[in-house]
């Protein structure tokens, strides 16, 4: 393996087991968990999915996610979030957006049936350059839209 394929593939470990985290936190009274998958493609970007869910973990059902990315360009890697035992992440890639487009739908399921969803896109360069941010409000049930557009 050379120097440079190397450094590509330990940047990209590096980025996600930084982003790979994911906490519970306690905001004014308010729990929230959170699900957070980190996908590499084939043109070396990496996203970071997240929903941050107004419940306990262990009354999140599923939690889907839906990626449309550029033709041609297709899933290298998914990380899953360590969730609750009874939660179920789906994850699908579709390579129909156009070139540079990013666009990422979310959508939560709880056993609550009211949970309030912040769906949020991260995307990086595999050097892990900051290349775009989209971050949405929504309610469980509702597919949550995110776009990034890069040049």
């Amino acid at each position: 393996m050379n120097a440079f394929l190397r450094r590509i593939i330990s940047s990209i470990i590096a980025i996600v087991m930084v982003l790979s985290v994911s906490v519970n936190v306690a905001s004014a009274g308010w729990v929230q968990c959170r699900s957070d998958p980190i996908v590499i493609l084939s043109n070396g970007m990496v996203l970071d999915l997240s929903a941050d869910i107004s419940v306990f973990p262990w009354r999140v059902e599923q939690v889907d996610y839906v990626l449309h990315v550029p033709e041609g360009v297709s899933l290298v890697l998914s990380i899953a979030t360590p969730t609750w035992l009874t939660t179920i992440e789906t994850f699908t890639v579709i390579d129909d957006a156009p070139p540079g487009e990013y666009h990422s739908e979310t959508t939560v399921y709880t056993k609550n049936g009211n949970a309030t969803v912040t769906a949020h896109t991260l995307l990086l360069s595999a050097l892990g350059l900051h290349l775009g941010f989209s971050s949405a409000p929504g309610v469980e049930g509702q597919v949550i839209h995110n776009y990034i557009n890069v040049p």
